[in-house]
């Protein structure tokens, strides 16, 4: 049975399976935007990289940014809100998120407000989880709406961003004993070859490798099919970064002539939806049920 509990004193959404702990959303303001921090197999292994939030033996320690689960983008009206280095926007929690359960899934429902560095109001984004577990399996489903509220807003062409993101464990890094593969059949492992996964555009991408203890895990990225630019285009690389990026087409495609940013006129809306599927096994075929949730997930 999957519970939730807001613990607005420590600005945390914790989530549990059957008592033991999946993830926590950390939306207090120390951070320049939400994430979930851990992320945990049903064994309660680590499925993302702990720094900065944990020093853990053995981790690499680059991007500071990267904060396991998050959304970020680095070229919103011309503000970088992906890095965190001198004159960096924000992405804040407004108040405290809703949550809930319902029908065995677990809800977080809040306003993000999009800042740029000396606090201008950029954007305002209605962002919805859904958290659900399935034996070993976890789920967790993103939907965020981007409203226009205070002027047009350009998501910037750059490869340096993500609307939904992760960065997996150090032992899971794909240049060294980790996998990944994408819808099109092109397959970037343990450091072998070219890295053919990054910059491609694909339904959906696999990152699965060993955790902490050996087992072996993975991550499913699904691009929906109604989102603005499906197939999305992948910013994944072999030492950890996993991210959906649909603004990056100059950098991935190796043209500096392209210029696919998106404007999003005053007043407007713009929805984009992201799930994550959660499986134990090496590639998206080790866990069979996985194809199934990526299918029902496009059809919804």
């Amino acid at each position: 049975m999957i519970a939730i509990q807001l613990q607005p004193e420590l600005a945390r959404a914790v989530v549990t399976v059957d008592g033991r702990l999946f993830t926590e959303y950390r939306y207090g303001h120390y951070a320049c935007r939400p994430f979930f921090y851990p992320l945990l197999t049903s064994g309660g292994q680590r499925l993302t990289r702990a720094w900065p939030v944990e020093n853990v033996p053995g981790e690499n320690q680059d991007h500071y940014h990267h904060r396991s689960v998050y959304t970020a983008h680095g070229l919103v009206n011309g503000y970088n809100l992906w890095d965190e280095n001198t004159g960096h926007g924000a992405m804040l929690q407004r108040g405290e998120p809703v949550v809930g359960v319902e029908a065995d899934v677990a809800r977080i429902d809040g306003i993000i407000d999009w800042f740029g560095p000396d606090g201008q109001r950029l954007l305002e984004e209605w962002r919805e989880y859904r958290l659900s577990a399935e034996g070993d399996l976890r789920v967790l489903d993103q939907r965020s709406e981007f409203r226009a509220r205070y002027g047009a807003v350009t998501f910037g062409d750059t490869k340096e961003g993500g609307l939904f993101t992760i960065r997996v464990p150090t032992s899971m890094d794909a240049k060294d004993r980790g996998r990944i593969e994408n819808a099109n059949g092109q397959v970037y492992d343990s450091g072998q070859g070219e890295e053919t996964t990054w910059g491609q555009r694909a339904a959906w991408v696999d990152y699965s490798g060993p955790v902490a203890n050996g087992e072996q895990w993975g991550h499913t990225v699904v691009d929906h099919r109604d989102n603005p630019r499906h197939p999305t285009y992948w910013h994944v690389r072999g030492y950890g970064l996993f991210t959906a990026n649909p603004f990056g087409a100059h950098d991935f495609r190796n043209d500096k002539t392209l210029d696919e940013s998106l404007t999003l006129a005053a007043g407007d809306s713009l929805t984009f939806r992201y799930r994550l599927i959660v499986h134990p096994g090496r590639g998206i075929d080790a866990c069979p049920r996985v194809r199934q949730l990526v299918d029902a997930y496009q059809g919804s």
